[in-house]
Parts: C-alpha cells; sequence; structure tokens
C-alpha cells in the first residue's frame, strides 16, 4: 500500500473510512480531517489517474472551491484549464440554442482534465492530514451489532486488512463496492453509457460548450485547455448491447452521423483512448444506514446530459462532512447525524434531482427535443435561465414552476 498524510500512528479505530478518492471522497476526507477526525481515504487507483467523465466544473463549483479554502481554487486556475460561458444545444432536427450563464460574478465554468483535479483535491486531504492510501480496493463491509463498523480491503500484492471506522463513507462511485455491499442501488430507464476522449485541435471550439443530439444518443463536448476537448458520445445501453459493436474502435465514425459534428474531428489527433462509464439513471434507495452513508455518484447519478456530476459530488461532500463531524462530538447519537444529512441532502438537491430527470427522459424524444429547443433559440431570455439553472447558478425551482415549463413546450 501507498500512504500519503502526516506522520503518526495508525488508530486502531478511524473516525472515518472514506472509500474513493474521486470529488467527493476527497472533499469529505479533507473536511473531516480539517475538523480534527483521524480519517482514511482509500481508492484502488493511484493518482493521478484519468476517469471518463465531462470534465466540466458548473459555475457554482467554483463558490464551492472558495468555501474550500486550502488554495484549491487558486490551484485549478493554474493547471491547465478552459472556460466556457455557455452551452449550445443541437435538436436532432438541426435547430440550435445558446444559453449563457448568469447571476454570477463568475459566469463561467471551469473544464479541468480529472488528471489534474481530482490530484490537487487528493492533495489537500493529505494535507489536512488525512491517511491516503492508494491502490487498495475495498471488498466488503464490516458490520458489528447492527451497523457498519469498517471495510474490508485489499492492496494490489493481495494483502487483506481490516479498517474499522466509526462512520463509513461511500464515495465510490457508480459501481460503489458500499453502495452494492448496503444492498441500495436502484435503477430506472432511460439507461445510458457513454465513450469519452480527448482530442486535440477539434474544429469549431469555442468558449461555449455543445450538446448535439440525435435519435441514436447524444455528444457532449467543450475544451478543457491546452487546445485539447473532451468529447462524450452517450447512447442508450440497450442499443450497446444489441448492436455488439466496438464504439470504443468505431468513435470517431459514430461521432461523424451527428450533422452538426461531421467531419470537425481528425481521429490523428486522438491524445488519450477512448474511456467507457455507465450505465447511468443509478441511485441509492436512501443515502445513510447505521454507521454509513453515500456521497457523490455513488448516492445518485441520473444522466451526464446537464453536466451537475462534479457540483453534486462537492456539494454533497460539504453536507456529509458537516453531519458526520457533529456526530462525532461528545455526546452526539450518530444515529441523529445520519439522519440529518439524508434531510439536508434533499433539501439541496431535491430540485436539481427532478430538473435532471425531466431533461434526461426529454432527450430521449426527438420530437419533443426539437420542440424546446427550437422554444430556446426563438426566447435567448429563456435559454439563459435554464442554462444559468442546470450551471447551479439560480435554484431549480426558478424553471421547476408551471408558467416556466409552459413557455418551454408551447
Amino acid at each position: 500500500m501507498r500512504s500519503r498524510g502526516r506522520a503518526r500512528g495508525f488508530p486502531l479505530i478511524w473516525d472515518a473510512v472514506v472509500v474513493g478518492a474521486g470529488p467527493a471522497g476527497a472533499t469529505t476526507a479533507l473536511l473531516l480531517a480539517r475538523a480534527g477526525a483521524s480519517v482514511l481515504l482509500l481508492d484502488r487507483s493511484r493518482f493521478p489517474r484519468d476517469k471518463p467523465c465531462s470534465e466540466y466544473l458548473s459555475p457554482a463549483t467554483t463558490d464551492v472551491l472558495e468555501r474550500l479554502g486550502a488554495g484549491l481554487l487558486g490551484a485549478v486556475e493554474r493547471t491547465t484549464h478552459a472556460k466556457l460561458y455557455g452551452m449550445k444545444v443541437v435538436a436532432p432536427g438541426g435547430t440550435a440554442m445558446i444559453g449563457r450563464f448568469r447571476g454570477a460574478s463568475r459566469p463561467y465554468s471551469l473544464a479541468v482534465p480529472r488528471t489534474s483535479f481530482d490530484a490537487i483535491l487528493v492533495a489537500a486531504a493529505a494535507r489536512a492530514g488525512a491517511e491516503v492510501r492508494e491502490s487498495v480496493t475495498v471488498e466488503n463491509l464490516v458490520w458489528q451489532d447492527g451497523r457498519v463498523a469498517g471495510v474490508v480491503a485489499r492492496s494490489c500484492n493481495g494483502q487483506r486488512v481490516t479498517c474499522h471506522g466509526r462512520f463509513v463513507v461511500g464515495a465510490d462511485g457508480l459501481r460503489s463496492v458500499v453502495a452494492r455491499r448496503l444492498g441500495l442501488v436502484r435503477h430506472s430507464p432511460p439507461r445510458r453509457v457513454a465513450f469519452t476522449a480527448h482530442v486535440a485541435d477539434v474544429a469549431g471550439v469555442d468558449e461555449i460548450g455543445e450538446l448535439h443530439v440525435s435519435d441514436r444518443g447524444y455528444v457532449g463536448l467543450g475544451a478543457v485547455g491546452g487546445g485539447i476537448t473532451t468529447v462524450a458520445l452517450v447512447l442508450p445501453l440497450r442499443d450497446v448491447r444489441r448492436s455488439r459493436r466496438d464504439y470504443r474502435a468505431e468513435f470517431f465514425a459514430e461521432l461523424d452521423r451527428f450533422p452538426g459534428l461531421a467531419g470537425r474531428f481528425d481521429p490523428r489527433r486522438q491524445v488519450r483512448a477512448v474511456l467507457a462509464t455507465g450505465p447511468f439513471a443509478q441511485w441509492a434507495r436512501v443515502a445513510a444506514v447505521p454507521g454509513a452513508l453515500l456521497v457523490g455518484d455513488a448516492a445518485d447519478f441520473f444522466d451526464p446530459f446537464t453536466g451537475q456530476g462534479i457540483h453534486t459530488a462537492l456539494r454533497g461532500a460539504e453536507l456529509a462532512a458537516a453531519c458526520l463531524t457533529h456526530g462525532l462530538a461528545p455526546g452526539v447519537s450518530a444515529t441523529t447525524s445520519l439522519q440529518s444529512y439524508e434531510r439536508a441532502r434533499r433539501r439541496a438537491l431535491r430540485g436539481k434531482w427532478l430538473l435532471e430527470r425531466l431533461i434526461g427522459l426529454g432527450v430521449g424524444s426527438p420530437a419533443l427535443t426539437d420542440r424546446v429547443v427550437a422554444r430556446l433559440a426563438r426566447r435567448p431570455d429563456l435559454a439563459d435561465l435554464l442554462v444559468s439553472v442546470t450551471g447551479n447558478l439560480l435554484p431549480a425551482r426558478r424553471v421547476l414552476t408551471p408558467r416556466v415549463l409552459a413557455r418551454l413546450l408551447w
């Protein structure tokens, strides 16, 4: 095992064992360690590492990074990145709308490769005092008196070790071992999978992100700095399974089937292998049980179309850390602390869940997408509102009203 963190004897029981060192896990570990908790942060990978992701930090993510302190926002701005000032959506029929971010002092999103972003957060967690162990795979949970009391992990050399914790945080993504071992994972249609790559010198890329929708699925693309563009091809799971095609090998041929993308990519300029992730539309029945909670994609991830994943991970980490810090205080009931996380999470994310699901379902209907995009193309104010809400700059309730929904459809 590889360890990083302050030199000290390992406790027999950690205050928190955090499984997964992506944005949700690393941020939770950072905040807990800063509050004085003993924290063990485990990840099966070694950092820096790539992830299949849109690599898009919605505008409100900047505010979270600023709240987290530790020089995180400055570190992100000093690494290779791009700024996106809005989003363009191209409907199956070819109609396009552009919405720009409004209502913020920084009217842009940051786009940062996950190799850089995740490594920045992991390093910050280690500096705060979390013990970071890489190349460690969590295989099972430890139970004691009806509650989660730790994890069973395996290092890259096959050594198994039991790590005891007062709390276990499952931040291990879509394929969360913690969520599966707890029996909490739920699915619903529409289920989609994504294939992502980095491509250099893509024609026509500027400071606006792009989403191209067709009856086959959709493609999202946006600059991430240094002349590189992240390109994500998102397809229905059933179509991928039925076709039995190798979408990694046929990645660029599939992109060329979208009219707004044909001829814009040079396959020779691919600079990172195509990575796959999904299926999406997955969530946990509850996000907290005795001794454990889920945060980030392990708790819920419906569809990547709105690009809210990283913001939700960081915001969820703030909520989780606040509740666990309270729960670690003398005389405070652990059960009450976990219940407060469930309530706080619903309050903060309920509107986002509903809007994300409505949009995810809508893009599966070409006729509906054509109608809505045509309406937005004629109403730039409405386009700006929707894009700003999906960028987490404005509350979802600004869109989820009968009046606004009617304007989108009729």
